[in-house]
C-alpha cells in the first residue's frame, strides 16, 4: 500500500466517520450515562473502526457498523465497571428543565439501567437516535421483524418500572 493510498484511506475515512460522531456520542452518553465514559468510548470506538476501515464494504452505509462498535464498547465499558443505576449530575444537562420533569427523567434514565443490554441498546437507537427499525437490525445484527420484537419485550419490561399501563404505546 502506497503512501497515496493510506491518505486516501484515511480522507474517506475521516469522510464517512465525522457525522457519526455526533450519533455515536448520543449512544455511549445513554448508554453509560456519564459525559467522560461516553467520550472514551467513542473514541476508542473510531479507532477500531479505523484500524477495521480495511474490512469494511466500500459503498455500504457506515453508519450502522459504526453504532455497532460503539454499542459493543459501552457493553465491554459496563462490563468492566459492573454499574448499577447512574443517574445523570452534570448541571448543563437540565438548564431550564422543572424538577418534575427532571424526576420523571431520571425515573426513566433509572428503568433504562435495569434493562439488560440488548433491551436497552434498541430503545435508545429507536427513541435517542430516532433510527427506523431496519437500521435497528443492521446494528444489532438481526432482522427489522426482530428488532421490532426486541423493542416490544424492552417496553414491555419498562412499564412496571415505569408505572405505565399496557394501553400505553
Amino acid at each position: 500500500m502506497t503512501a497515496d493510498d493510506r491518505e486516501s484511506d484515511r480522507n474517506r475515512f475521516e469522510d464517512l466517520l465525522v457525522p457519526l460522531v455526533k450519533p455515536g456520542f448520543r449512544l455511549a452518553f445513554a448508554m453509560l450515562q456519564s459525559r467522560e465514559e461516553a467520550e472514551d468510548a467513542v473514541q476508542e470506538s473510531a479507532l477500531k473502526a479505523w484500524r477495521n476501515f480495511r474490512n469494511f464494504r466500500a459503498g455500504s452505509d457506515m453508519g450502522p457498523w459504526f453504532l455497532t462498535i460503539v454499542a459493543n464498547q459501552c457493553r465491554s465499558v459496563r462490563r468492566t465497571h459492573r454499574w448499577s443505576a447512574v443517574l445523570v449530575s452534570d448541571e448543563h444537562v437540565f438548564i431550564n428543565v422543572d424538577e418534575e420533569r427532571l424526576a420523571q427523567g431520571a425515573d426513566l434514565r433509572r428503568a433504562l439501567n435495569g434493562l439488560p443490554h440488548a433491551k436497552r441498546l434498541v430503545v435508545v437507537l429507536h427513541f435517542y437516535l430516532d433510527l427506523p427499525f431496519d437500521q435497528i437490525g443492521k446494528i444489532i445484527g438481526t432482522s427489522e421483524q426482530a428488532a421490532k420484537t426486541r423493542m416490544y419485550r424492552a417496553l414491555r419490561d419498562l412499564r412496571p418500572k415505569l408505572n405505565v399501563s399496557e394501553a400505553v404505546t
